[in-house]
């Protein structure tokens, strides 16, 4: 599974000109992130039409039109790449353009076993070719909420690779590079390319270290730089 990730890039200009949107689309709050958690607003890049793509925030954990209550996106954080097309829940969004997203990512987190009963688990951050930027594979929807528009999302696990194997079974899809986001967004994308973009990461692109245990609870200390810190 993936339950948090990080975005610690803050530079507005950065991340735009990665993910190839305007930064005037962007939000501060979905940069700076070291502890990106469900139920909270995270960035999404969705295609826009003739080939633009454009940013904007989401709660992550799908809140489908059926669903009564918030709470059911803790139930849906995550969506199984495997059957990803015929999913009642997940497909009508899989196949449709506006219905996939990218989330920009530099980092996501599993959690290890403590090694001594009465210890914390111990999060280990995972980063792609030594921290760079990157995408993750994910699945937006809108609907009528209390008056207004919300926004949901969920990001697509798959198999983890040999780098993230030791730690967690699941991963988060990462897409390989710019043209495969490219191309998970694409409208004239076929389905069966698409599935083909849902795989692990090659892992010697993979890269892991221990991370602060105060990240494990959400809120409990300030997102920032010392999160990252044994």
């Amino acid at each position: 599974m993936c339950g948090r990730f990080t975005l610690t890039e803050s530079d507005p200009g950065v991340v735009a000109a990665r993910f190839r949107v305007s930064p005037d689309s962007l939000f501060s709050e979905g940069l700076g992130r070291y502890n990106a958690a469900p139920g909270q607003e995270i960035l999404t890049v969705s295609p826009e039409g003739d080939g633009r793509s454009t940013c904007s925030l989401a709660r992550w954990g799908l809140v489908p039109g059926w669903a009564d209550d918030l709470k059911t996106g803790y139930r849906m954080i995550n969506a199984r790449a495997e059957g990803l097309e015929t999913s009642r829940a997940y497909g009508p969004l899989f196949r449709k353009a506006e219905g996939r997203c990218v989330i920009p990512a530099d980092g996501f987190y599993e959690w290890l076993d403590p090694a001594r009963s009465g210890e914390p688990k111990r999060p280990v951050r995972f980063t792609v070719d030594e921290g760079q930027l990157f995408g993750l594979a994910g699945l937006v929807t809108e609907r009528e909420w209390e008056g207004g528009t919300l926004r949901s999302c969920t990001i697509i696990t798959t198999e983890a690779d040999e780098a993230v194997a030791p730690v967690h079974d699941r991963m988060p899809v990462i897409l390989a590079d710019p043209a495969a986001e490219e191309a998970w967004l694409d409208e004239d994308t076929e389905t069966g390319a698409l599935a083909d973009l849902l795989r692990p990461l090659d892992s010697d692109r993979v890269s892991s270290r221990l991370a602060n245990p105060a990240l494990n609870r959400v809120g409990a200390v300030p997102e920032g730089p010392d999160l990252l810190d044994v």
